[in-house]
């Protein structure tokens, strides 16, 4: 059951990360994502104004990591039973270095969210992310 969820999760993450700007599945899952973000942070305008910008950046830095660390993961996947020990282990240390320019990314931008949110809303941000997870996954399961 672990295994479904987390091939749906992927699947979904997948299309919003890879769907066309103009894509009305992908609009629509950011509208939502807007939305409820707005409210569970209770942003403010002139909070809205601010936080946007900067949490679209964040998201879109962390889904380049994201993306390349895929695609290394997918590679060694395919290409495992064929790789030196050498490739194995530079496929490892490539992995662990996406693992800390994540941490680096969340680091960074943590920074940032609190130059324009109180810590009270900035940790809500890192709680909307889980929830809003978990409010797709219940709408795929939904017949």
């Amino acid at each position: 059951m672990k295994h479904l969820v987390t091939i749906l999760l992927f699947t979904l993450w997948s299309l919003i990360v890879a769907g066309q700007p103009g894509n009305d599945a992908h609009r629509r899952v950011r509208e939502e994502k807007i939305a409820f973000f707005n409210k569970k942070l209770e942003l403010t305008k002139s909070e809205r104004e601010t936080f946007w910008p900067v949490y679209n950046d964040y998201q879109n830095r962390k889904n380049k990591i994201n993306s390349e660390k895929r695609a290394l993961m997918q590679y060694y996947l395919q290409n495992a039973n064929y790789m030196s020990d050498k490739e194995i282990s530079e496929t490892l240390n490539k992995y662990i270095d996406f693992e800390v320019q994540e941490t680096e990314l969340l680091t960074a931008y943590n920074e940032k969210f609190k130059e324009i949110l109180p810590d009270s809303k900035v940790v809500k941000i890192y709680v909307a992310e889980v929830q809003f997870k978990d409010y797709l996954l219940k709408k795929l399961r939904k017949p």
